[in-house]
């Protein structure tokens, strides 16, 4: 059976995917409060919410490898859309994952955290068994993007970027220090070059956390 972390930024998230599990314990460690550990499809599941932030994302995840050793830390969550391609309720898998607040001077491309890579990747094996779902770059900061400025600038550094969230590469940077397997899965929530993002995120929870739960229920069983 194999040993999964699930981690979510958002408490709504959490909720909706783990009444689907079987066997739900609740466990409470002194740097972990509220680990939820059930089965699902021969899985041993280790799911938690990171809070919003990287430092928060990394935080949690470190201790959920110390203390559960996962075989793959599965970070699904929402994100805000960066590409006209993608539209609210559409799944961006982050094949590769950045940040998009990083720069630490030359020779360090922008996004790279010195001696680190500058990009950050999805399990390949993994992505090779999904097909059906979109497959990209995802950025990362600790920024909540809602104007055309602030895209803009993402898109100056980072052209294919599909989407935009506040956890995922400190999730991947961890999980590459760690030597653990990544697979990164966002919702957009909203698109920020639209002139009603706000409304778009505010609509978007009515239906969307059923959904991502489901999703993350079709890929344990995938794995």
């Amino acid at each position: 059976m194999k040993n999964i972390a699930v981690i979510c930024a958002m408490d709504v998230e959490l909720e909706y995917f783990t009444s689907a599990l079987e066997d739900i314990q609740k466990i409470d460690l002194p740097t972990l409060p509220k680990i939820l550990h059930g089965r699902h499809h021969n899985c041993n599941i280790y799911a938690t919410v990171s809070g919003m932030g990287k430092v928060n994302a990394a935080l949690k995840c470190a201790e959920i490898i110390r203390n559960f050793h996962p075989d793959i830390v599965i970070n699904i969550g929402i994100s805000g859309g960066l590409d006209p391609c993608v539209n609210i309720g559409d799944f961006v898998i982050g094949k590769n994952i950045v940040y998009h607040d990083v720069w630490c001077g030359e020779p360090n491309a922008y996004g790279q955290v010195q001696n680190l890579p500058a990009v950050y990747h999805s399990n390949p094996q993994v992505l090779e068994k999904i097909s059906d779902l979109r497959q990209g770059l995802i950025c990362c900061g600790d920024q909540f993007i809602a104007d055309h400025d602030q895209l803009h600038q993402i898109k100056q550094h980072f052209p294919q970027a599909l989407a935009v969230d506040m956890e995922s590469a400190a999730i991947a940077q961890t999980c590459y220090i760690y030597n653990v397997p990544l697979f990164v899965i966002r919702q957009i929530s909203d698109t920020p070059y639209s002139e009603n993002s706000q409304q778009q995120y505010d609509n978007f929870w009515k239906n969307a956390p059923q959904k991502s739960a489901q999703i993350l229920l079709k890929i344990l069983e995938i794995l």
